[in-house]
């Protein structure tokens, strides 16, 4: 499964200086958009956390397809937000948002945790957590994926190691690396349009395949 998270930047600062109001409005705004994005390209919404989405699209047969759809929705969430909301915000003389995104590929790993009254599903895994930290290593506008994610894309001209690349690794003797990558998302856009188009918000697995 492609892991996909998608939050805002700096949103904590402008919960402490704005009204609470408009700032949760402003959130459900964003938060919707994201989440019409990921159902459009055929994902699925796993999470939603003030101001961030946790999305999953796949499993398919079809790794490099899954990687290249998550990619698409990364890249036209990052493009929706920057050059469609964010000009609107300016007109009503709002202040614009910055958003980030991250991904990794991986098994993940689906279990009820909690109490028998008290429980939610829970999402477990090394690509999920460690496409949340490629978020976090994301800079505004920036989309961060992990090597797993790097794996299966069809153009690695598309990838730049990130500065902080690789992440390391120790267990007693044994040390591993992970490599991680900026993606030049920007660069994809005119295929995320066609891929919207064709999955036209159908779940990933049935235009695909399941595993």
């Amino acid at each position: 499964m492609a892991s996909v998270f998608l939050d805002l930047t700096n949103f904590t600062a402008r919960t402490f200086w704005d009204d609470p109001e408009d700032v949760t409005r402003l959130a459900h705004a964003v938060l919707s958009g994201f989440t019409l994005v990921v159902k459009r390209f055929g994902g699925h919404v796993l999470g939603l956390r003030g101001d961030g989405l946790f999305a999953g699209f796949g499993p398919t047969p079809q790794p490099k397809a899954v990687v290249a759809v998550a990619a698409a929705a990364c890249a036209a969430a990052l493009d929706a937000t920057q050059n469609y909301l964010n000009p609107q915000l300016k007109s009503w003389g709002i202040e614009p948002v910055q958003a980030r995104a991250g991904a990794d590929y991986g098994k993940a790993t689906f279990v009820r945790s909690g109490t028998p009254t008290v429980n939610e599903i829970n999402i477990v895994g090394f690509a999920s957590n460690f496409a949340a930290k490629c978020e976090k290593a994301a800079k505004s506008w920036e989309l961060v994926v992990g090597e797993g994610f790097a794996d299966y894309i069809n153009s690695p001209d598309l990838l730049t190691a990130h500065e902080n690349s690789p992440k390391r690794y120790s267990r007693g003797s044994d040390l591993r690396r992970y490599n991680y990558y900026l993606h030049s998302w920007q660069r994809i856009l005119p295929e995320a349009d066609s891929a919207m188009s064709e999955i036209s918000g159908r779940p990933l697995e049935s235009v695909l395949g399941r595993i």
